[in-house]
């Protein structure tokens, strides 16, 4: 049995073809199109063009035809108001089973009319009283398009129990707490990955940082800018790297370490005090993409060397949208038998 899953970001689109028979994704194609060019544009037709290109391209190169595909499964940013289906968030705590009950099924023209399940996001669950104000409050207030996703197919490939928390690192730093039932409880999101990017292009520091930031893990750095943010502050802790650039003979890539310590320190900040929240966990799995996996598993590692954390492998990661999106379709919709 084909499938096609897609994952829509807000700057990247990501399509993998694959075989459920063999559990073996077949080919994919990753497209710079997101929900951004629909925030700029004010239009989603170049999402869709771009998207049925993509498609079409994964069913030419394979001999297929759109009868050759079961169905497809999206999530992520194009089941937002910028994206092609709007869903509303499913609120938390959600397991996978609340995902497979609000998610939609449709046929579309610009996805060859391949049934296409649309899977929501999740918000979290939060409540005000009449004389609470929102401002005081917005801390508790998170949302998140395509991690929920991700989540179920890394907690499908790890036999762990209890209660923890996954830590997705990318443009957005996803924290998701997952309960002794494997539902997700909540989320915690930060700008980390797009801080990274932004001080780099658009600041002084453009002339210390290379444009790809990271080129491999140097864990002293990595403590050293930690440290730096933890002591100094995290805007004291950038301009350190200009002063490095002046007076050190560190090459850029210890820079480059040293910036995202700093970023890292105050992404996990803000998981700190979520675990207020959550009492003791069991157990701490690190997903999303490299460098910055390994750079958060390090420090995750240096600060709390009693917790039991879990770096997923490439291959894992590549495939946890692959069984999250099959573990929510697997529930009660009836396409995928």
């Amino acid at each position: 049995m084909k499938v096609i899953l897609i994952d829509s970001g807000t700057t990247n689109s990501r399509l993998r073809l694959y075989d459920r028979t063999t559990n073996k994704v077949i080919d994919s194609e990753k497209i710079r199109i997101g929900v951004r060019d629909t925030a700029i544009s004010g239009s989603n037709h170049n999402l869709k063009v771009q998207l049925k290109k993509g498609i079409q391209r994964l069913l030419t190169r394979n001999q297929f035809t759109p009868s050759d595909i079961k169905y497809i499964a999206a999530s992520g940013m194009i089941t937002s108001n910028l994206g092609i289906y709007e869903i509303p968030h499913v609120a938390s705590p959600a397991g996978v089973s609340d995902f497979a009950k609000y998610s939609k099924v449709t046929k579309l023209e610009e996805f060859l009319y391949i049934p296409c399940v649309f899977i929501p996001g999740m918000k979290n669950k939060t409540s005000l009283s009449g004389t609470e104000d929102l401002v005081s409050r917005i801390n508790d207030f998170d949302v998140m398009r395509g991690e929920e996703v991700e989540s179920f197919g890394l907690l499908k490939q790890f036999a762990v129990q209890g209660k923890g928390m996954i830590i997705l690192p990318g443009s957005h730093t996803k924290f998701v707490a997952v309960g002794e039932n494997k539902d997700l409880l909540y989320c915690v999101s930060t700008l980390g990955g797009e801080i990274l990017q932004a001080v780099q292009k658009e600041t002084i520091l453009s002339d210390s940082l290379n444009s790809n930031l990271i080129g491999s893990i140097d864990e002293k750095m990595l403590e050293s800018g930690y440290e730096a943010a933890k002591m100094h502050g995290l805007t004291r802790s950038f301009y350190h790297i200009r002063l490095l650039d002046l007076f050190s003979d560190l090459e850029e890539n210890q820079r480059a370490n040293y910036f995202a310590g700093a970023v890292i320190y105050n992404d996990l900040q803000a998981l700190s005090q979520t675990m207020e929240a959550m009492d003791e966990i069991d157990w701490v799995i690190v997903g999303g993409s490299n460098p910055l996996r390994k750079a958060f598993t390090h420090l995750l590692r240096y600060t709390n060397p009693k917790w039991t954390i879990i770096e997923a492998s490439d291959q894992q990661v590549e495939y946890s949208l692959v069984y999250g999106a099959t573990e929510i379709l697997d529930c009660d919709l009836g396409i995928s038998e």
